[in-house]
């Protein structure tokens, strides 16, 4: 008999005999492990990109150059409707200094501080207006025939005495453009941080031009200056909204234009008509014949006050009396009126003969059609 656990009968298969307490065969763990290492190996890779990813996008610093900054700074200045820039503005010997309001077809207005006056301006279309007290008028206005009211009042100035040009400098799209040449010299740029209008800023510029806008993912322009001509003012931008007050604003200056004067123009007393006074009256008729020395076409409203005086053109007041015409450039004009005074009366009956006429002149510095052209031009900002 074979002993336990040795081989039967030829051709047979070998007895199997399980471990000993039953446990099953023992199987081998090697796959399971290289499982963990690929997957702890795949977390750890996961992370390193999220973390490359928040360092990256989150944490980096702001690369936008200081070109691309000007550059995007640009483009939301010149969709605006309007801008108001407060600070002060020098040129060619006047300074001014507040806040103008400027549209994007150039027209701007804004109570201002001109070479120490208190004045409101008034710029469009080539034109300039000034609301001042009659004091001011007084040292603008030379010629003694120029009839100045008391309060204040608008006047026509010379377009030249302002050396601001708005239309080539201030509007939305002039600063804009400077913006964007100052954006193409790249290598010349200059960057550093500030604070404007309470905001984080960044000043960037040039030798000549110097901007300073938002340290921002959507840059906006809050001061801008120049060397010349000399200007340094807070900027703000206003959208077709805010910019309906400005709008608004100007429309109702240009109206109070129609009681304006202009101070630049020059009227002539040539001749006056004799013998239309005589002695013992209670009154004077006063006719006169004078030439207006006026710039373009068209017809203008002069107002005319003749004055009369006894003995010479300094005696003493016999009256005055007030009449208008209407004339058109460089066109010879008679116009007259009838001096009513006490003053007069009891001098006709003096026995004096010898009285002298004299006459002041107030030019209109805008006609109704003038306002008219003025408003037609605020439809199209």
């Amino acid at each position: 008999m074979p002993p336990p656990g040795g081989y039967g009968a030829p051709g047979q298969q070998p007895p199997f005999f399980p471990p000993p307490g039953g446990a099953p065969p023992p199987r081998s763990g090697g796959g399971k492990g290289l499982m963990i290492v690929l997957l702890g190996g795949g977390a750890v890779i996961v992370v390193l990109i999220i973390a490359i990813v928040l360092v990256t996008v989150v944490f980096r610093e702001d690369k936008m150059t200081p070109s691309e900054r000007l550059t995007a700074a640009a483009a939301q200045v010149s969709t605006a409707r309007a801008l108001a820039l407060k600070g002060t503005f020098s040129g060619s010997g006047d300074t001014v200094q507040g806040e103008l309001k400027v549209t994007k077809g150039g027209r701007a207005t804004g109570q201002v501080t001109w070479d120490g006056d208190n004045v409101t301006l008034l710029t469009a279309d080539d034109k300039v207006y000034v609301k001042a007290p009659k004091s001011y008028w007084s040292s603008k206005v030379t010629s003694s025939s120029v009839t100045i009211k008391d309060g204040d009042q608008w006047g026509k100035i010379s377009s030249t005495d302002l050396s601001l040009n708005v239309d080539r400098d201030l509007t939305p799209t002039a600063i804009a453009s400077a913006m964007r040449s100052a954006s193409n010299l790249r290598t010349t740029l200059r960057e550093s941080k500030t604070t404007v209008q309470g905001r984080d800023a960044l000043r960037i510029g040039t030798s000549t031009r110097t901007f300073f806008v938002t340290d921002s993912e959507t840059p906006e322009l809050l001061r801008y200056e120049t060397v010349f001509p000399r200007v340094q003012f807070d900027v703000t931008t206003y959208g077709s909204s805010a910019a309906s007050s400005t709008i608004s604003e100007l429309r109702s200056r240009m109206g109070e234009l129609k009681d304006s004067f202009d101070s630049e123009a020059r009227v002539s007393l040539i001749d006056t008509k004799k013998g239309l006074c005589t002695t013992n009256s209670s009154s004077c008729r006063v006719r006169g014949q004078f030439r207006p020395t006026l710039s373009g076409t068209g017809s203008t409203k002069i107002d005319i006050k003749f004055k009369l005086t006894a003995g010479s053109t300094t005696g003493r007041s016999l009256g005055d009396c007030e009449t208008s015409a209407t004339v058109s450039s460089s066109t010879l004009t008679w116009a007259e009126c009838r001096v009513s005074s006490s003053a007069w009366s009891s001098w006709s009956r003096s026995g004096q003969t010898r009285y002298y006429t004299q006459a002041e002149f107030r030019v209109q510095g805008a006609t109704d059609s003038d306002v008219q052209s003025l408003q037609s031009g605020l439809d199209r900002e």
